[in-house]
């Protein structure tokens, strides 16, 4: 399975090598976005209360338990072998990210359908299948930052929750080690 996510991780690190160019406007724009941070409480919030008390509830029903890889291959090809696993794929993830979490705003938010779509695209992700059921209030979210405040604010929410989500993985693997 490791050789498949290998090579699942390559292509999507590949695709934002071909954005290098824009890697400078996307840190402005999250730079000059920071206001719309604020709104990444409430997405943080729905996660956490997810990751908390939600996550020991649905991940024992065996189809909603169901995942390709088991975790997120954002995490890295050898996200299944822990804190060392994850931690070298740190630097790429977070510039993935400056770019993913843009274009996933851009084509995403446009209506309600799309914001399902990404919801349930992230099984390609690797994650299970009940995340889908999280992702899909945090993904109305965005859309409605995205219709009242504009893409680069809904970008900016979009990174800034992802930042925390990584950074908190990153916290619960070392804390196992």
């Amino acid at each position: 399975m490791n050789e498949i996510a290998i090579i699942y991780y390559i292509i999507i690190a590949a695709s934002c090598v071909l954005v290098v160019r824009e890697t400078k406007s996307r840190i402005i724009t999250l730079v000059s976005n920071w206001k719309g941070v604020k709104f990444a409480s409430i997405t943080i919030a729905i996660l956490m209360v997810y990751a908390l008390v939600i996550y020991q509830y649905v991940d024992v029903i065996p189809i909603l338990n169901w995942g390709w890889l088991g975790y997120n291959i954002a995490l890295g090809p050898l996200g299944d072998q822990g804190f060392l696993g994850i931690l070298p794929f740190v630097p790429i993830l977070i510039y993935m990210l400056i770019h993913l979490n843009y274009y996933e705003e851009f084509y995403f938010r446009k209506n309600k359908k799309l914001v399902v779509l990404w919801a349930f695209l992230h099984i390609a992700m690797g994650v299970q299948i009940h995340v889908v059921f999280v992702l899909l209030p945090v993904g109305f979210i965005y859309k409605y930052i995205y219709d009242k405040y504009g893409l680069n604010n809904a970008y900016s929410v979009h990174f800034t929750t992802n930042i925390f989500l990584v950074f908190s993985i990153l916290a619960a693997y070392a804390l196992e080690l």
